[in-house]
């Protein structure tokens, strides 16, 4: 048990040792692996702390009372809840201005803003495979509007770019494969290779099915006024809008949840907390 009663739910690779982090699957000794969409298997009224960020628009709509429900259930009385999810406010006034942008003044720089701000208004609830088209809007080598993407989606997006313009060797792919198959265990990379020929033989619903039910694509969005009145249908209060930098949280920066050397996740999402009355 941490020695703070701090939950980060659906934490993936952004978590911090101190506190308890779970989620779907676990890549690191210090994450717990649930089936969240089963609830959360932990006590009533444990934690002082609950954050979850980039996970409530994962699940289906119909799910997503039951949720933060289970949230309310093992937070404490008096305790915090932050919730963090891509800003459809956001997005759909970036829309708009591009959108406007792109018909009265006409150039290249607006016209890869208004695809940029369309593909994250939709890449994301309807690609039928890892990353979608905003993975290869990243790819191209000459990004004229590399700055306002990067602007909108922070730290992570900046690292996704740098990774697509590396260039490695034929020689530092095998040395890092072969580092990659001693570290991993031959068994385990073998069970890799052959789940990959099994997916290449599997028919074409199949592929996009199991990705579609996998956990990248977007079941729902939110503003500040659906999120606030799911939480209040819950039982929260005192909900407020934060930005990354402000929280109720005690000494929030120093876990760098939401930034990290000073370059923030999300930027452009919407950071919401909320109390569970005492």
């Amino acid at each position: 048990m941490s020695k703070l009663n701090y939950l980060n739910v659906g934490c993936g690779n952004k978590f911090h040792k101190e506190w308890i982090n779970v989620d779907m699957v676990s890549n690191s000794p210090h994450v717990k692996a649930y089936n969240l969409l089963k609830g959360i298997p932990l006590s009533n009224d444990q934690f002082d702390v609950i954050y979850h960020s980039q996970v409530l628009e994962h699940f289906p709509k119909e799910k997503a009372l039951d949720f933060i429900r289970e949230c309310f259930r093992i937070l404490k009385p008096g305790g915090t809840m932050r919730v963090v999810v891509p800003d459809l406010e956001n997005i759909v006034s970036e829309y708009i201005k591009h959108l406007n942008e792109n018909i009265k003044n006409p150039s290249k720089q607006a016209e890869a803003n208004y695809d940029w701000i369309l593909l994250e208004m939709y890449d994301q609830t309807v690609r039928n495979y890892g990353g979608g088209q905003m993975a290869e809007f990243l790819k191209q080598p000459d990004l004229v509007n590399e700055k306002y993407i990067i602007d909108r989606i922070g730290y992570v997006g900046k690292n996704i770019r740098n990774n697509f313009l590396e260039k490695k060797d034929s020689k530092q792919g095998i040395s890092n494969l072969m580092k990659i198959v001693k570290k991993i265990g031959i068994k385990k990379v073998s069970k890799y290779i052959i789940k990959k020929i099994t997916n290449i033989f599997s028919s074409k619903a199949q592929k996009i099915g199991s990705f579609r039910l996998g956990g990248e694509i977007h079941m729902w969005m939110y503003d500040r006024s659906s999120l606030s009145r799911l939480l209040r249908e819950v039982g929260f209060e005192d909900i407020e809008v934060k930005t990354p930098h402000e929280s109720n949280i005690p000494q929030w920066n120093k876990y760098e949840l939401d930034v990290k050397d000073g370059a923030v996740f999300d930027p452009t999402s919407l950071f919401m907390e909320a109390r569970k009355p005492r």
